[in-house]
């Protein structure tokens, strides 16, 4: 619940919004937030509405800042079969409202008090849609001024592209300009960069054959820098007379320079896991390219040279997704090198084993879904945080492989870490518990939640108190600059009380210093728009993108897990 302070001019002070969001903190059954695209609509305030499928009620607190005659405002959205009212300060307002296509409404005038009064959401039947109320002065609120105040004030959209259907979008300095790019992959592994205008630089197509195999699962692909010479490399799967080929391209032309066998067994074949990573195995530049294969039945984990020379393979005869969705080179043991960590495995800078966990997760669904890696207890060395599926909430000993502490979090499927809760000793290890709905039910699929835990495992904290639809990652970086990472998850700003502030219309991709102002930038993708948010005021510093570990760390190494 917000209250804005609008222009003079308007005839009052002030305005309070209370939107969707406010009411996520208690989601009821068969209730699921929505957006302009599920409604086939123009425009639905911050793309977050809130769908009432059945007749449980609402009600919040909402601050009035000053006493004084108060105009009510419901947008809603409904059929003829639908309704619902609202109250304020335990006072109906005047009629129904959710039994009509969108649109603003004047519900009502209330005498109130400043301090706080309770809003209802009461009388409920046929499944409504409550996008955003409005209590204003003004009794000739409209729409117009309404749309002027989405989103929380600190946001500010910097970028919005218009792309082709994204399964994956990678970024880097394609064109060697200083200017941050994309290589967009589609579903069915096609290869398109972008500048940074978004303009198309190249395209390849994907042949047909075998695509409906290949469009399920995230498309394969990197944004790295393999000679050094300024500009990055695209580097993506690729199909030409039968064989497919890891390939490293010209980033502005899309000219291949450099192509491998991909690693995996004779065409045909499934196409479940397929990832990459880049990786530092020699101690200088991080130039190596890792290959993550998972086909059904045999799982490879490969390194290649800046010029796509194998070094080693790893080969596990595992089923589809044993060893998680993705690849993660990282220096446990500070000599300057990079293990590879792969599902609860890890492996050594030339490919050998050092330590598994498949003695006890030894089939795949106990999988890792995604890991983080952070120094929890103290000592020094980064310990293995794994969002580990059924198997829950897990920390791995880097060095060997002992379980440090577990806890049960649903199906675990995201993971971030860092120092952002008041008053809970940190890091704090923030988990995203995946749930199921029932499909043939009508109930969406996925839904979830962020599970708050101390560093050795105490569970602090559930928000929302109850799952909400939607498949959501985290991104962290230096929202505003000054030097202290926050934390984002599906469209909210985490706080430091472990709850979430409604900041963004589609959910939170990518996070990075993409204008190169030394503050972080969040990235959101849905609905065909690649869009760049920043805080409208950052403290401002040097550009980080000419930092090797933090281009391979923060930007190029990401995936959906």
């Amino acid at each position: 619940m917000s209250v804005i302070c609008l222009p003079a001019g308007y005839g009052y002070s002030q305005t309070v919004v209370v939107d969707a969001s406010d009411f996520l903190d208690r989601l009821q059954h068969d209730h699921y937030i929505t957006d302009a695209d599920r409604l086939d609509l123009s425009w639905v305030f911050n793309n977050t509405g809130l769908y009432i499928g059945s007749r449980s009620q609402y009600v919040i607190d909402v601050d009035i800042p000053e006493e004084g005659t108060w105009h009510l405002f419901a947008r809603t959205h409904g059929n003829e079969e639908s309704y619902m009212r609202i109250a304020v300060d335990n006072k109906l307002s005047d009629g129904l409202v959710g039994n009509a296509p969108m649109d603003v409404v004047h519900n009502g005038t209330f005498e109130l008090q400043k301090g706080t009064v309770p809003v209802r959401l009461m009388q409920i039947d046929d499944g409504p849609v409550f996008d955003v109320l409005v209590l204003t002065k003004n009794k000739d609120f409209t729409e117009k001024d309404l749309s002027k105040h989405e989103f929380h004030p600190d946001v500010k959209l910097l970028k919005d592209y218009d792309i082709p259907e994204a399964s994956s979008v990678k970024f880097g300095d394609l064109t060697g300009n200083g200017q941050t790019d994309f290589l967009l992959l589609t579903p069915d592994y096609s290869a398109i960069g972008f500048n940074n205008k978004g303009e198309q630089l190249w395209a390849w197509e994907s042949p047909e054959e075998y695509s409906d195999r290949r469009a399920s699962f995230e498309a394969p692909g990197l944004v790295w820098d393999l000679d050094r010479d300024g500009a990055s490399e695209a580097i993506f799967w690729y199909y030409e007379n039968g064989t497919e080929w890891l390939v490293a391209a010209d980033g502005e032309t899309g000219e291949i320079i450099h192509q491998a066998e991909w690693p995996t067994a004779p065409l045909p074949h499934a196409y479940n896991n397929f990832r990459l990573a880049v990786g530092n195995l020699d101690g200088g530049y991080p130039d190596n390219v890792i290959v993550y294969t998972d086909h059904g039945g045999q799982s490879n984990v490969s390194a290649y040279s800046s010029e796509l020379e194998r070094i080693w393979k790893h080969k596990e005869d595992k089923q589809k997704d044993h060893l998680g969705h993705y690849v993660y080179p990282r220096d446990f043991t500070g000599d300057g090198k990079d293990e590879v960590a792969v599902g609860s495995m890890l492996l050594s800078p030339e490919g050998e084993e050092i330590w598994n966990r498949f003695d006890l997760f030894y089939n795949n669904r106990d999988h890792v879904d995604s890991y983080r890696f952070d120094d929890l207890n103290g000592d020094g060395v980064d310990e293995m945080i794994a969002a580990h599926s059924e198997v829950g909430a897990l920390v791995y000993d880097s060095r060997n492989g002992d379980i440090l502490w577990q806890n049960t979090a649903e199906h675990t499927q995201q993971v971030e870490t860092g120092n952002y809760l008041q008053g809970v000793e940190g890091p704090q290890v923030a988990f995203g518990a995946r749930t199921y709905g029932n499909r043939s039910a009508g109930e969406h699929y996925l839904w979830a939640q962020v599970q708050w835990y101390t560093p050795d495992g105490e569970l602090v904290k559930l928000w929302p108190e109850k799952p909400i639809n939607g498949n959501p990652v985290f991104v962290k970086g230096d929202w505003d600059g000054d030097g202290q990472e926050d934390l984002f998850w599906h469209k909210f700003k985490m706080q430091d009380d472990g709850s979430g502030t409604l900041y963004f219309g589609d959910m939170v991709y990518h996070m990075f210093d993409f204008t190169g102002n030394g503050a972080d930038e969040v990235i959101t993708l849905g609905d065909g728009r690649l869009r760049i948010y920043g805080h409208r005021d950052p403290s401002t510093s040097e550009d980080r993108k000419f930092d090797p570990d933090y281009i391979k760390n923060r930007i190029a190494n990401h995936t959906h897990y």
